[in-house]
């Protein structure tokens, strides 16, 4: 989508008039919703899409403290949640009432989104870990891990 269409489309959903799209971009609604947010909530992949290939924050947060992931999730919207995770959305934050958009998901009974950001927090723990790799092909000498006979893991004080 051109620039101009993506302002006018923000405008019409009530973001206020600039100069620029960029401006635009950093404009809020109600809330402090941000237009990447409000894209999210709708479960609008392709407005996604065009707001983060032109700069928008995957990391901010509203009022609440609820971020654009957050609205993926009420959206109901797996590519919409995988484009943000990809964007680099927090996974963890926590709005006022201590909810992360997992938390969210989950007691919203949103099972398939619920799974989706569970494989996303563990890929993530695990690709962060002191030892990002284990097989049961090989002993591992690294973080107090071994694999035992039979592929067992085992932790090693």
């Amino acid at each position: 989508m051109n620039d101009t269409a993506l302002k006018a489309w923000l405008e019409n959903q009530g973001f206020p008039t600039a100069d620029s799209l960029q401006q635009t971009l950093h404009g809020r609604i109600a809330n402090a919703t941000t237009p990447l947010m409000h894209a999210a909530r709708l479960g609008r992949i392709g407005y996604i899409g065009d707001l983060l290939s032109r700069g928008a924050d995957p990391r901010e947060m509203n009022a609440d403290g609820n971020g654009a992931l957050w609205f993926a999730c009420f959206a109901d919207s797996a590519p919409c949640v995988n484009a943000l995770i990809k964007a680099g959305a927090p996974l963890d934050s926590q709005n006022v009432n201590g909810a992360t958009a997992l938390i969210y998901a989950a007691s919203a009974g949103k099972t398939g989104i619920a799974h989706l950001l569970m494989g996303s927090v563990a890929e993530r723990v695990v690709r962060n870990a002191a030892c990002p790799v284990i097989t049961t092909h090989s002993p591992l000498a690294c973080a107090g891990v071994r694999v035992a006979a039979g592929g067992h893991v085992a932790l090693t004080a």
